[in-house]
């Protein structure tokens, strides 16, 4: 009898135990779920960035740039950094190509095993430091900007952010270092920093075109891949009992996507005659699938120049941004005397006071506080130190 009395105990206990350690494991597990299904997540993250913004701002203003340059305004900023139609604008950005040349040197040193096993900490520290520089960047790019997320969701935007993000990402996933080549696409912007507006032009039709033909190429693609479907069954029906390649139906559908294609990996061919005689359609059918698409983005490139023909064909390229428009403000600058090179009204019809913060110049005499931004204003006129500082002139 205690024989059969003793599993019984054992399984009381056990359940005894059981109970013991998963209720208050439940009950912290409910406890968690409220915790953290409670919290304002909007501004947890609101909170994270501003702190993220408020000690870059210390680290560019108060700790890198000298104190006489300390007291640059955000429409300085912005005329450097967006307009490459002055020295110091030019000059950014071109220094700003160099870097990125040099960091794709990097990136590409690296992935050489030799190079990699006796430089490595050399090559991890350059592109920190490239990394760094290229993210104080895209924070003065939001910093100057009066609505900077039509900039963060711009297509330049975008591909600012992908520039810095995969860097900071291998930290929790090693292998996406790799991705910090994408800040090669910021080169796209060499057009408009050397001027180039036939290329601009030309990538705007292009861009165009594409973009009137993307709904026919979707539509045409859907039936391209419906097709490859069923090709795909159609070629197991007849080889799936003679060749291990075409064993499944995705492996079958992998093939006729390579053959229509015209791609031709060979890796999976059929050995059946009726196989053959079906590789044989499919192939031919690759042509025309590689026609069509061509076909309609020629036409719309055609139909767009036509159009462009009707136009005129002087119409300027538009700015990336144009936040702060380029013309003196108040009544005592009529004669609309401006420094090209700065965005500075010349000295000669300059105003009394100016906001140290957003640059706005006031004509009204009397007034103490930017009717803008309520910073107090300044006796000083703005001077074209800042083009100095990077054209490298004292």
């Amino acid at each position: 009898m205690s024989k059969e009395k003793n599993p019984n105990l054992i399984v009381k206990i056990l359940m005894l135990l059981w109970y013991a350690v998963s209720h208050p494991l439940i009950w912290i597990g409910k406890k968690l779920i409220a915790f953290f299904g409670g919290l304002n997540y909007h501004r947890i993250g609101s909170k994270v960035v501003h702190a993220v913004g408020d000690f870059l701002h210390w680290l560019i203003f108060s700790v890198l740039l000298p104190k006489r340059y300390r007291s640059i305004t955000k429409k300085q900023i912005y005329r450097i950094i967006f307009k490459a139609d002055t020295p110091a604008g030019k000059r950014f950005d071109i220094w700003l190509l160099v870097l990125i040349g040099l960091n794709l040197v990097v990136i590409i040193l690296d992935s050489f095993e030799a190079v990699h096993t006796n430089m490595r900490w050399i090559l991890k520290g350059l592109e920190w430091i490239f990394t760094i520089i290229f993210t104080l960047e895209y924070y003065l790019r939001i910093y100057c900007l009066q609505r900077p997320w039509k900039y963060v969701f711009s297509f330049y935007g975008i591909i600012d952010f992908l520039s810095i993000f995969p860097a900071y990402l291998s930290l929790l996933i090693p292998a996406t270092q790799t991705l910090t080549v994408l800040r090669v696409l910021r080169t796209l912007r060499i057009f408009r920093i050397f001027n180039m507006q036939r290329f601009l032009h030309e990538s705007f039709h292009l861009l165009n075109a594409l973009r009137r033909s993307a709904a026919k190429i979707v539509i045409f693609m859907l039936f391209v891949f419906i097709t490859a479907i069923i090709l795909g069954a159609i070629i197991y029906m007849f080889e799936s009992s003679k060749n291990p390649g075409l064993s499944s139906i995705p492996k079958a559908i992998y093939w006729a996507v390579v053959t229509i294609t015209t791609v031709g990996y060979g890796d999976i061919t059929p050995v059946t005659p009726m196989g053959q005689f079906i590789s044989t359609l499919v192939m031919l059918l690759g042509y025309a699938v590689i026609a069509v698409p061509t076909g309609i983005v020629v036409g719309e490139t055609i139909q767009e120049y036509k159009t462009d023909t009707n136009q005129d064909n002087n119409e300027p390229v538009p700015e990336e941004f144009n936040e702060y428009e380029d013309r003196p403000i108040g009544d005592d600058a009529q004669d609309g005397n401006v420094d090209a090179q700065d965005g500075n009204v010349d000295t000669q019809t300059a105003l009394t006071r100016f906001c140290p913060h957003c640059g706005h110049t006031e004509p009204d005499s009397e007034a103490r506080y930017c009717r803008y931004c309520g910073t107090l204003l300044s006796k000083s006129q703005p001077s074209g130190w800042i083009n100095d500082f990077f054209s490298g002139e004292e």
